[in-house]
């Protein structure tokens, strides 16, 4: 009987050794690799406005492959400072393009080095934002003026006189809009967006909106839509649409919007009060049915405190938007998904305002 038992207790442990020296050995599992928030683009460049008569506009850059963020890489490239007051920033072609307002240049830019390619100068007119069209960049002006910039030899050729400060400025159905916003002439603010044709470099006609038009998008070659910050007291924010065809504006929406950015279909539009310095929203408008799909496109209570530029990643629809905290301190930029939940958000510039993807 203890023979047997012995016999059964020896089988027991030739069976379980293998296996005790195997759990013994077994490698820690490794842990998962953190992931990368956006494969669709190598980056994004951030243009941070800094204040107005600091000198202090930078340029970041944030390498979605590694997760490295460069604080000012036009500086660290160049060797000097951008400028003051950011305004602008776009790509075109194999350039990247940089408003620099209260410097009155227009800083271009290789994308793929930071390295500057040239500083066009528009002395005292103070440019403000960019448009383009058949190998032409479009800028507009505060002192009342478009001026047309040649994208092979960077070289100002034509410009064009539109109304008081404009603003915003877009490209639709072959044609250029740019909204006058007079934001200079307060409290007789401008209230047109001007029709250009680009082969004549004429304006056409004037379109009256609601006071104070600045921000400006076209949307399928068909319409334009129009942002009017009022007088900031008694006359709100509005959010209009111009159809492209007929130029006439056809509607005007119930929403104050301050910014917006469209993907698709959708147009992402928030609104901030300056006044009370709080932000009520960010909803999400359909533009085929002009309906509010979202009321609250930020799903997960993730807290913004001074939204101040917006931009749609065009390769997969995620939703970035800059915010500018106390205006003296850096910024950060915040990336959701489609669905309004954060992915990741890193600290930019004083300022972050205008972003464009590499």
């Amino acid at each position: 009987m203890r023979l047997w038992n012995f016999l059964k207790i020896s089988v027991l442990w030739a069976l379980l050794l293998p296996l005790l020296a195997v759990s013994c050995h077994q490698p820690e599992p490794e842990p998962e690799p953190e992931p990368i928030p956006d494969v669709s683009a190598k980056g994004m460049y951030i243009l941070n406005e800094g204040l107005f008569l600091m000198n202090n506009s930078t340029l970041s850059y944030y390498n979605f492959e590694t997760g490295e963020f460069t604080e000012d890489i036009f500086l660290d490239v160049n060797h000097r400072g951008l400028g003051d007051v950011g305004n602008d920033l776009q790509q075109y072609g194999a350039k990247l393009y940089i408003v620099v307002n209260n410097s009155n240049i227009v800083e271009v830019v290789d994308p793929a080095t930071a390295s500057s390619l040239k500083t066009i100068n528009l002395n005292g007119k103070q440019p403000r934002c960019l448009a383009f069209l058949d190998d032409k960049a479009y800028v507009s002006c505060f002192d009342g003026d478009v001026v047309r910039i040649d994208t092979a030899t960077l070289e100002v050729d034509a410009t064009v006189h539109t109304g008081p400060n404009p603003d915003g400025i877009c490209v639709c159905n072959g044609k250029i809009y740019v909204s006058n916003s007079g934001g200079l002439n307060a409290p007789n603010y401008g209230n047109t967006v001007s029709v250009i044709d680009p082969s004549s470099f004429t304006v056409i006609k004037d379109i009256t909106v609601e006071i104070n038009p600045t921000r400006i998008k076209s949307w399928q070659n068909r319409y334009v839509y129009v942002v009017s910050n009022g007088n900031y007291s008694n006359v709100s924010y509005s959010f209009q649409k111009i159809d492209a065809q007929s130029d006439e504006m056809v509607k005007n929406y119930n929403l104050e919007v301050l910014n917006f950015d469209i993907y698709q279909n959708l147009a992402y539009v928030y609104t901030y009060d300056y006044s009370t310095m709080t932000s009520a929203w960010i909803k999400v408008l359909d533009l085929e049915t002009d309906e509010v799909v979202k009321d609250q496109f930020i799903s997960d209570g993730t807290p913004l405190q001074t939204p101040y530029g917006i931009k749609v990643n065009p390769l997969n629809g995620d939703v970035y938007i800059t915010d500018a905290g106390t205006f003296t301190t850096n910024g950060d930029v915040y990336c959701f998904d489609k669905n309004g939940k954060k992915k990741f958000s890193f600290e930019a510039g004083l300022n972050p305002s205008a972003m464009t993807f590499r």
